[in-house]
């Protein structure tokens, strides 16, 4: 069977086969107004991510339930969880202690605080750090300067290699937060670094 372009690219952003993506948008449209196949029709991948940027609800409506369909029920969760965490969605937006996920000096840096967020959404283990000592393993997320003042770097958790699903895995950290709409450099950084760009300077990641 043929697939929209839209139907593929989504399916390859969440993992599911095409045919779960596409059954999940005629559930979707038939019950969301907002929502039509023509959405998700003949994009370029450019296309598609702006079609996220501009209706991030419809996507993970679909993409929510194209997970259920390939009975990943865990991972229908993370994804709205994700989806909620990355647009300040929560009913209660849970307060992040001083040294939880990054060292206490980036505390307070935006964007360290955003990808903190959204990678606790998707039930990822913050480092614990008073910043000289390690107190519990983690990921840790530290912000990049001068050019790259957009972007943060990411350390893995010890334990993500054990993890399967959706963000399972050392690629589950860039999974999730290219579902939350950053952008991502696929290749590690040396020591094993992942590098991310907030949604913000998506368009222009080295602004000048």
């Amino acid at each position: 069977m043929t697939y929209s372009r839209g139907v593929q690219v989504l399916s390859g952003l969440i993992g599911v086969e095409p045919d779960h993506v596409a059954r999940a948008l005629r559930v979707a449209a038939r019950n969301h107004a907002s929502i039509r196949p023509s959405h998700f029709s003949h994009l370029t991948d450019e296309q598609f991510q702006r079609l996220i940027n501009r209706d991030q609800h419809a996507v993970a409506v679909v993409a929510n339930l194209a997970m259920r369909f390939a009975g990943r029920i865990e991972d229908a969760h993370l994804l709205m969880d994700v989806y909620r965490a990355s647009v300040g969605a929560t009913a209660h937006q849970s307060l992040i202690r001083e040294g939880i996920g990054t060292p206490p000096q980036f505390h307070r840096h935006e964007y360290v605080q955003h990808a903190i967020r959204i990678l606790m959404a998707a039930d990822l283990p913050p480092i614990h750090i008073d910043g000289v000592r390690e107190l519990k393993p983690g990921f840790q997320v530290d912000p990049a300067w001068g050019d790259m003042s957009g972007w943060v770097f990411i350390q893995p958790d010890p334990d993500a290699e054990g993890r399967s699903g959706f963000a399972g895995g050392h690629l589950g950290y860039l999974a999730v937060l290219r579902w939350a709409g950053w952008g991502v450099i696929t290749v590690p950084l040396p020591g094993g670094l992942w590098a991310a760009c907030h949604p913000d300077y998506r368009d222009k990641p080295f602004p000048s």
